[in-house]
C-alpha cells in the first residue's frame, strides 16, 4: 500500500528536528506494516489552528486525487488542533477510501473505537491549545500592570530590553525582564510630518506618496517578505499613524483580540468591552501633543463617509476582486472607482510606489474574460460533452454498487436461491418437509453468513 507521512510543529521556538523525529516514528509503522512511502509533507513553525498550512493543504489535494491508501501521523495534533476541522478532514479522507494510523496515539481509522478515540482526541487537542492561550495572555497581562511593552514594534519608537543582572539566561547573558519603548527620533521626525500635513488636509495618499518621493523608509520596509511588492508607504499605514493615540503618551494593552471566523478561517480583530483594557499616560512617550492629535481625529471622522472607500480594495468585492496583478510591481489592481480597477501600490503609494498608471475599465476586462468562458466552455458542443460524461460516471456508478452488490459471500448467494426454490415449491405444493422447518433452517443460515 502506498502511504505518506504528514508532519508539523507549531513555533519557531521548538525544535527544527521535531519534524524528523515525527517523521521517523512513521517511518518505523510504515516498514512493520509493509507500506511504500512515496512522499512526506511537512509544515515548519505553523500552529495547528490554521487550516490554511501549504503542506496540509497539499496531502489533502493528493489524496482527493487518490494519490495514496495510508496517512501516518505522529499523533492526531500534528493534523490539526481544531476538532470540527478534524472530523471534517479526517471523514472526508475516509470517504476516498484512505486509512489514518497515528503512531503515537494509536488512531487507527480501521478500528472500532476510532470515532470515540478521535472525539476524545480533539477535544484534548483543542482545550490544549486554548489553555495555552489563556496562559500566555496571562503572562503578557503580568508583564503589561508592571509597564513593560507587550506588543510588536510600532513605528516611531525603539524596543529597549530591561535586563536583570541577578539573574542569566541560557547563554550565561543578563536575563531579559521585560521591554520598554523609547522614541525613535528619525521616525519620530517623520511621524510629527505625517501629523502636520494631514491636520492642513492632505490625504492619506498624498502623504504617502510624498514619503515615498523623499525615499523615507516605510513601517514595513524591513519585513522579511516572500510575495509581496514594493516596501514603500501606502496610505494604509498613514491612516493607521494618525488615528493611533499612543504618540500622545496614551499607551494601552488588550483593547482587541482576534477571532479566528468558522466560515473563512480567517482570524478578525474584535474590540474587548473597555472595562478589560489596561491604559495609562507615559509622558516620555509623546511625540504629538494632544491638540495636533485631536484636529487630526476630527477629520478622520469627517472622512469615514463608506461610499470613499472602494480605492482601499478591502470593502467592495467584485468578480475579478484579487485575481488581476499590476506587471509593473506584482501588486493586485483593485477597483479604483465603480468603472474601473488600478494599481493597489499606485492608488495607495502614488507614482512612488509604482509608475504603472495604467486603469482597465470593468466592463471591458470581465467581458474579455467571460466571453472566452461563455463562447468554449458553455458552448452547446463542450455542454452535451459534458453531460454526456455525467451519465457515463453515474452509469460507472450504478455498476460499481451492483458489483459490490454480488461480491456477498457465495454461501449468502446459495441461500437466496435455496429461498426462491422453496418459494416456488411451497406454490405448487411440492415442499420435502414442513415449510416452517425448512424456512428457520435456511433463514437462520442466511442471518449468520450476512453477519459475516
Amino acid at each position: 500500500m502506498r502511504a505518506v507521512i504528514y508532519a508539523r510543529y507549531s513555533s519557531e521556538n521548538q525544535r527544527a528536528a521535531s519534524i524528523e523525529d515525527q517523521t521517523r516514528n512513521c517511518r518505523r509503522r510504515a516498514e512493520a506494516e509493509g507500506w511504500a512511502v512515496v512522499r512526506e509533507y511537512a509544515d515548519a513553525a505553523m500552529t495547528g489552528s490554521d487550516s490554511k498550512r501549504p503542506q496540509y493543504q497539499a496531502m489533502i489535494a493528493a489524496a482527493l486525487r487518490g494519490e495514496f491508501d495510508v496517512l501516518l501521523l505522529d499523533d492526531l495534533s500534528r493534523l490539526t488542533r481544531d476538532s470540527v476541522e478534524q472530523e471534517q478532514t479526517i471523514r472526508r479522507l475516509e470517504f476516498h477510501g484512505l486509512r489514518i494510523v497515528a503512531t503515537s496515539d494509536g488512531y487507527d481509522s480501521q478500528s472500532k473505537a476510532r470515532k470515540v478515540h478521535r472525539s476524545v482526541k480533539g477535544l484534548m487537542n483543542e482545550i490544549f491549545l486554548d489553555d495555552l492561550r489563556d496562559k500566555t495572555h496571562r503572562g503578557l497581562a503580568g508583564q503589561a500592570l508592571k509597564g513593560y511593552w507587550c506588543g510588536g514594534k510600532p513605528y516611531g519608537f525603539k524596543l529597549k530590553p530591561i535586563l536583570d543582572s541577578t539573574q542569566r539566561d541560557a547563554y550565561g547573558q543578563p536575563a531579559r525582564i521585560g521591554t520598554v519603548l523609547e522614541i525613535d527620533p528619525d521616525q519620530a521626525a517623520v511621524v510629527r510630518y505625517i501629523y502636520e500635513r494631514f491636520v492642513d488636509g492632505a490625504s492619506y495618499t498624498v502623504i504617502a506618496a510624498e514619503l515615498n518621493g523623499r525615499n523615507v523608509p516605510s513601517p514595513g520596509s524591513t519585513w522579511r517578505r516572500k510575495t509581496r511588492r514594493c516596501g514603500g508607504w501606502m496610505n494604509s499605514a498613514v491612516r493607521v499613524i494618525v488615528r493611533n493615540p499612543l504618540y500622545t503618551g496614551r499607551v494601552r494593552w488588550n483593547v482587541s483580540q482576534f477571532v479566528r471566523d468558522p466560515d473563512t478561517g480567517q482570524h478578525k480583530r474584535r474590540r474587548r468591552p473597555q472595562a478589560d483594557w489596561h491604559q495609562f499616560q507615559e509622558e516620555t512617550l509623546r511625540i504629538v501633543s494632544d491638540e495636533m492629535f485631536d484636529r487630526a481625529k476630527m477629520r478622520t471622522q469627517d472622512r469615514s463617509n463608506p461610499s470613499k472607500r472602494l480605492k482601499s480594495g478591502f470593502r467592495a468585492k467584485y468578480l475579478l476582486s484579487g485575481l488581476l496583478v499590476c506587471g509593473a510591481c506584482d501588486a493586485h489592481y483593485v477597483l479604483a472607482d465603480e468603472r474601473s480597477y488600478a494599481c493597489s501600490s499606485r492608488l495607495n503609494g502614488g507614482v512612488h510606489a509604482c509608475a504603472n498608471r495604467i486603469r482597465i475599465r470593468r466592463d471591458v476586462v470581465e467581458r474579455a474574460i467571460l466571453d472566452p468562458v461563455r463562447q468554449d466552455l458553455l458552448s452547446p458542443d463542450r455542454v452535451q460533452a459534458m453531460a454526456a460524461e455525467m451519465q457515463r460516471q453515474y452509469v460507472r456508478s450504478v455498476e460499481a454498487s451492483q458489483a459490490r452488490s454480488t461480491a456477498l459471500p457465495r454461501e449468502l448467494q446459495e441461500l437466496d436461491a435455496r429461498l426462491d426454490r422453496l418459494r416456488e415449491r411451497l406454490r405448487t405444493g411440492d415442499p420435502d418437509m414442513e415449510p416452517d422447518e425448512i424456512r428457520a433452517a435456511i433463514e437462520g443460515r442466511a442471518e449468520a453468513a450476512g453477519a459475516c
